[in-house]
């Protein structure tokens, strides 16, 4: 399955994805996120520590 979130800025698209994410992840499917927007928060919604989100 492949889920594309798109919308205008401040809407809750990276909470939603971080939430859809989780949920797929507890449920056993294996889960790729990948946040494309210029300023990238999803790594922090999804609780991804500071010193790995600074590594990539």
């Amino acid at each position: 399955m492949k889920l594309a979130i798109s919308g205008k800025g401040g809407v809750g698209k990276t909470t939603l994805a971080a939430l859809l994410a989780q949920v797929y992840a507890d449920e056993g499917w294996d889960v790729l996120a990948a946040d494309g927007d210029p300023s990238p928060c999803l790594a922090g919604a999804l609780g991804f520590p500071d010193e790995l989100r600074r590594k990539y």
